[in-house]
């Protein structure tokens, strides 16, 4: 048996300029993980779980199902980043053997639709899984372009309207800075972007707060975006590239360790982004909490969760009694990396 792990994605600074040719500074949290398993077996089967709804007792129950979940489970990610990968791999005569089938089957922890990016960590175990089963390495399939594939199977393949970010991260692992200006790509053959690991133990204390309730797709978030009138189109791109001279501070002062330098930067990208975006009262609301218990807090990604500062264990406890009295669940920050 092959098994594989990833974890999700908590957007520091920059988000979401990645779909606007900006940078973006982003960690793994390992308090959550998705995990892919593959064995050996006599036809390609993949394996659901209870996130893909495979029975309901009933018509009240398939509904709430879907109101919870919606209709995008983990089977659809899986088989496109399977497709994408023999692509890829045909396209650079790359031999898989077409002979050899397998019984996949994944799990999840990772909260679901509030913006921590579960859908690219499972596409990124199920990728780095198969690597292994067809005895592929980092040197055939490079880390930028393995996270290529995996956006394009939610581009390309499932028609998501998503930027290279989380799928960057999620390959990498640890804390990420990337740089998706034009330069950077052209000095990479147009193919990805600048992407380089910073020390994690140059960040201030961070905690994650979430609430599953606030459930909504990224890409339908994004989407909408591309739908403005032009003359909000381009207000949202001065604000991206704003946001995006906002990570080069940033990654400045996490080099040089300077804590609390980053908590005032999370600030100012939340009230960029607050300035465009359309943002759910409860969103709101999670900030203000934030804020209102002495921490510095921004949206993780889309929606539904928050990343924020505390000092010390008793401001943790303080601002992790004040989000449960607004329904929410709150982690602390440990960077998950690769060995």
């Amino acid at each position: 048996m092959i098994r594989t792990v990833a974890y999700p994605r908590t957007g520091l600074v920059g988000n979401p300029s990645d779909l606007f040719h900006g940078r973006t500074i982003s960690l793994l949290l390992d308090a959550f993980q998705a995990e892919v398993t593959i064995t050996e077996s006599e036809r390609i089967e993949i394996e659901r779980t209870n996130h893909d709804g495979r029975a309901f007792a009933g018509l009240d129950e398939l509904v709430h199902f879907r109101r919870e979940f919606g209709y995008y489970g983990g089977i659809r990610i899986i088989e496109a980043t399977i497709v994408r990968l023999h692509r890829h791999c045909q396209r650079l005569n790359i031999q898989l053997d077409g002979k050899r089938s397998f019984h996949l089957a994944y799990s999840s922890n990772i909260p679901f639709r509030v913006g921590l990016a579960g859908s690219s960590a499972i596409a990124r175990a199920t990728l780095v899984c198969l690597m292994k089963f067809y005895d592929l390495a980092d040197t055939d399939i490079p880390l930028p372009i393995q996270a290529n594939i995996i956006l394009e199977a939610e581009t390309l393949e499932l028609g998501i309207v998503a930027g290279p970010q989380d799928r960057v991260v999620s390959i990498y692992g640890g804390l990420v800075y990337m740089d998706f200006t034009r330069d950077a790509f052209e000095r990479n053959y147009n193919l990805y972007g600048d992407y380089k690991r910073l020390d994690p133990a140059n960040l201030p204390r961070l905690y994650v707060a979430y609430d599953e309730r606030l459930s909504e797709s990224s890409g339908r978030v994004h989407g909408n975006i591309q739908r403005r009138p032009e003359d909000q189109k381009k207000a949202i791109l001065r604000v991206m590239a704003q946001k995006a001279e906002l990570v080069e501070e940033a990654r400045v002062v996490i080099e040089r360790a300077d804590k609390d330098a980053i908590g005032p930067l999370m600030t100012r990208d939340f009230e960029l982004r607050r300035s465009v975006y359309d943002l759910a009262p409860m969103n709101l609301e999670m900030v203000e909490t934030a804020r209102h218990n002495g921490s510095h807090a921004k949206q993780c990604g889309s929606g539904g969760a928050i990343v924020g500062t505390f000092t010390d264990d008793e401001h943790l406890l303080r601002v992790t009694q004040a989000f449960q009295l607004i329904g929410c669940q709150v982690v602390e920050v440990r960077v998950a990396t690769y060995a």
